[in-house]
């Protein structure tokens, strides 16, 4: 069970890293959130985190909560301005 579980965030992590390099530069400080390299630097880390040590302790708990946090606030942000590709 919980190697689903960290492939299933493991892919949503990787999820928010290729739409975060799929959107343009200008639409983060457009919706008022950290740049476009900033979350590409914070969905990267995560995405790391989870694959090395997995979604269910501590460190990869803090991975989920920003992959989670990009997908659930900042995406819909970005993606209002950007339109939906």
């Amino acid at each position: 069970m919980t190697w689903a579980l960290n492939l299933i965030f493991l892919a949503l992590a990787l999820f928010a890293l290729v739409d975060v390099i799929r959107r343009p530069q200008a639409a983060f400080p457009a919706v008022e959130r950290q740049s476009k390299v900033a979350w590409g630097l914070f969905t990267g880390i995560a995405a790391a985190i989870i694959f090395l040590f997995g979604a269910i302790n501590f460190l990869g708990i803090v991975g989920v909560v920003v992959t989670m946090f990009y997908l659930v606030d900042v995406r819909p942000k970005v993606r209002e301005i950007t339109g939906s590709r």
